[in-house]
């Protein structure tokens, strides 16, 4: 299986729909696909499997460039991987994280990070694997929800 792996861009914010309606069963409009798209900030990178007729979405990976206040550069936050079921433990999302690492040296940013849980071990394992490092494992993860209750 050969696995093509990039960035979309504003101009395939209708791909982006189809990526959105099939991963998460959701329905969101082409206009805020090409918004989304346009911010330099977000990267959305996608892995498509070659088939025997058309290319398959395999994966994609989410991610923010976060700016830094005490240095000129930014810190890529990885918020969202996912490997569509018949694609998994082939490849697909290694060559996700390698190509974020590749951004994350060209674009000579700070590095990148990835939030998970302990719980989920088959993303620790996969982080693990992929050369990622806990470097503080005691972190703790609290929200705010928009009505000001938890």
């Amino acid at each position: 299986m050969e696995v093509k792996v990039k960035r979309l861009e504003a101009t395939e914010a209708l791909r982006a729909v189809s990526l959105v309606k099939l991963f998460y069963a959701k329905e969101v409009s082409p206009q805020h696909m090409e918004r989304f798209l346009s911010n330099p900030a977000n990267y959305l990178i996608v892995a498509e499997a070659d088939g025997n007729s058309h290319p398959a979405w395999a994966g994609f990976l989410l991610a923010y460039a976060l700016e830094r206040l005490k240095e000129d550069a930014h810190k890529m936050f990885i918020y969202d991987i996912e490997v569509a079921e018949e694609y998994r433990r082939q490849g697909v999302g290694a060559a996700l994280i390698s190509h974020v690492r590749r951004i994350v040296k060209q674009e000579e940013m700070v590095g990148a990070f990835v939030f998970t849980n302990y719980s989920n071990e088959g993303a620790v394992g996969f982080y693990k694997s992929s050369g990622a490092k806990i470097v503080n494992g005691d972190d703790l993860l609290f929200a705010y929800s928009r009505e000001g209750e938890n």
